[in-house]
């Protein structure tokens, strides 16, 4: 991973696994779902470790499991005492983030089977020389945020609730903070309901970059058929 001159740090915001993906209890045990957090986030950082822009990679959770992981991959971990959401997460990064003198973070959930490392350098670089602004990438649906690129780290508060595209677009407006907007569909599309999984399983393996996250989804619903 090479260092870029913009000091970048990516966080990944992880729940304890066994809070992790409920909406997928349709098609998925609680041990599956278990099995299910832990891949991604190894999928997740071992496509982030061929970024040419991330100075720093940050796993924050309270799950001792993604410590390790974190760990295996050369990743930073700071951790949770419980599970408090995302927005926590990302704030607890964010001061660490900021007392190692980052000029930006981007928010990356483990939850992008098709997570493309140079789709997060073009991100990094949309920055440019912008002294404030935002980066973001929406979710397929338009409802949810998929990437978020701060600079400075705290230039918005976050919003990571009902309508986070759209409310972390309105902060930066009220700020007079630049948004680009970064729409890519490989980073639009994450896994988060059923239909995500079976649209996932469809889809040729070149185009996923999630080979172990993929490859596990797939054989459960060989298993469900």
């Amino acid at each position: 991973m090479e260092v870029s001159e913009l000091k970048t740090f990516a966080i990944i915001p992880v729940k304890k696994f066994e809070n992790s993906k409920t909406r997928l209890s349709p098609i998925l045990t609680a041990d599956e779902r278990v099995a299910l957090s832990g891949l991604m986030l190894q999928d997740t950082l071992a496509t982030l470790a061929n970024s040419k822009h991330l100075d720093q990679i940050l796993v924050v959770s309270s799950d001792i499991r993604a410590k390790k992981i974190a760990e295996e991959y050369g990743a930073g971990f700071i951790c949770e005492e419980k599970d408090s959401g995302v927005n926590s997460a990302v704030m607890r990064a964010d001061r660490y983030s900021t007392d190692a003198k980052a000029d930006a973070t981007v928010v990356i959930p483990q939850d992008l089977p098709l997570l493309d490392a140079s789709e997060i350098d073009r991100i990094c670089g949309a920055a440019g020389q912008d002294s404030r602004c935002i980066v973001i990438c929406p979710s397929t649906r338009y409802d949810g945020t998929n990437i978020l690129l701060r600079k400075p780290p705290t230039v918005i508060k976050i919003h990571y609730d009902n309508n986070s595209y759209n409310m972390h677009v309105k902060a930066a407006a009220e700020l007079g903070v630049q948004a680009r907007v970064f729409e890519s569909q490989k980073l639009m599309f994450d896994i988060d309901k059923p239909d995500d999984v079976r649209q996932l399983a469809a889809m040729p393996d070149e185009m996923i970059t999630a080979r172990r996250t993929s490859s596990f989804l797939k054989k459960v619903l060989d298993k469900a058929a």
